[in-house]
């Protein structure tokens, strides 16, 4: 008896020294889709966190149409006064990582918070252990906040089948309030594996959703691994987004040939041109490790057919070469094409420039 006292006495001690391990009945759980959902450029979809509505499965190849249903650049944003939010995500496939992509990038999530000086900073990543239920804890350094701006990314490389965010029974958590209206429409990037966030070690540092954040507006992530080839009608869907501006980067998934770009570049400028006249076209160059190889034959081929559209009196069109994206020590990739953090943080850094000029109008 004297022995059962002593261990109640033991655990009552353990939960006074440790109020922050919560139990499941302590947290709160709130769908994440009920909650403010970024990075997609159509409000119907099939799943509430698919990248292309059902009316474009036809204007896309069959990779593509199935890698639309992968959350790369899908982010959740929500207000709490919470010390500490958990997250509880289910993935649609039990491949969690890949031989060059880890776990936290593929099939993971990324929690930011907004500073006090109002920039986007790094609270934690949510590591996936398995492909439904897990559970993720994040505790903020600087305790309960009220009105905390938190942005969540889902994963690069896998669907969401599932996503609850909880928080203390008595805290809140709340849909935010709208963006300013002049930073509410999206930039939208299509492209290749490496826009879908190959090989970021987490969600949060593919270049697009660092872009997102160092202009603090919402970015379309509609990067198809192996599929972003350009290929007309792909500028059907892309023009029903009334986007700030348009980057596409798609010559890893091109050719050589210089009349495919002439073909592809003029058939999605024009398709674009129709429904957006004013929206800004920014044409990304191909990024090599190797500094002697730049420019590269798809390069030149790509700003030749932009230059042919310039010359046609199109407005609003950039083409950036691509020698300067990822530098030139060779620390970009992770072999030799698709970007390591670093590589990608870099092409974020190289493309802002060209980027907010666009969206401020400035482009001719």
């Amino acid at each position: 008896m004297k022995a059962s006292y002593r261990i109640a006495a033991t655990l009552l001690a353990v939960f006074a020294l440790h109020p922050g391990r919560a139990s499941a009945e302590d947290v709160r759980w709130r769908d994440a889709a009920s909650l403010e959902i970024e990075g997609r450029g159509w409000a119907k979809t099939a799943g509430p966190y698919d990248r292309l509505p059902d009316s474009a499965k036809s204007k896309v190849n069959s990779t593509a149409w199935n890698l639309s249903k992968e959350t790369s650049g899908v982010c959740i944003r929500f207000v709490t006064d919470a010390a500490v939010v958990s997250v509880r995500w289910s993935v649609t496939s039990g491949s969690l990582a890949m031989p060059h992509m880890a776990a936290t990038g593929v099939s993971g999530v990324d929690l930011y918070a907004r500073s006090a000086g109002g920039s986007w900073r790094f609270v934690g990543n949510g590591r996936p252990h398995k492909q439904d239920g897990n559970l993720g804890r994040f505790e903020f350094p600087e305790g309960a906040k009220p009105g905390r701006e938190c942005l969540l990314y889902l994963p690069a490389y896998n669907g969401t089948k599932s996503l609850e965010i909880g928080v203390p029974a008595s805290a809140h958590l709340e849909v935010p309030k709208p963006r300013p209206e002049a930073l509410r429409k999206p930039i939208v990037v299509y492209g290749t594996s490496i826009v879908q966030g190959g090989c970021a070690s987490r969600p949060g540092m593919v270049w697009t959703a660092i872009l997102g954040r160092m202009l603090d507006r919402p970015v379309v992530n509609l990067g198809f691994s192996g599929s972003g080839s350009m290929e007309p009608p792909i500028g059907e869907p892309l023009a029903e987004i009334d986007a700030a501006a348009y980057v596409i980067d798609c010559i890893w998934n091109m050719s050589e040939d210089p009349n495919v770009y002439k073909d592809h570049v003029s058939n999605l400028v024009h398709t674009i041109r129709k429904a957006r006249p004013d929206a800004p076209i920014i044409f990304v160059g191909q990024s090599l490790m190797r500094p002697e190889a730049h420019p590269t034959k798809s390069t030149i081929g790509q700003e030749a057919a932009v230059r042919a559209l310039q010359e046609e009196g199109v407005k609003g069109l950039v083409a950036v070469p691509g020698g300067n994206l990822i530098g030139d020590d060779g620390e970009g990739t992770v072999d030799g094409v698709h970007l390591t953090d670093v590589g990608m943080l870099r092409q974020a850094r190289a493309l802002l420039p060209i980027v907010r000029e666009a969206v401020s109008g400035l482009i001719e």
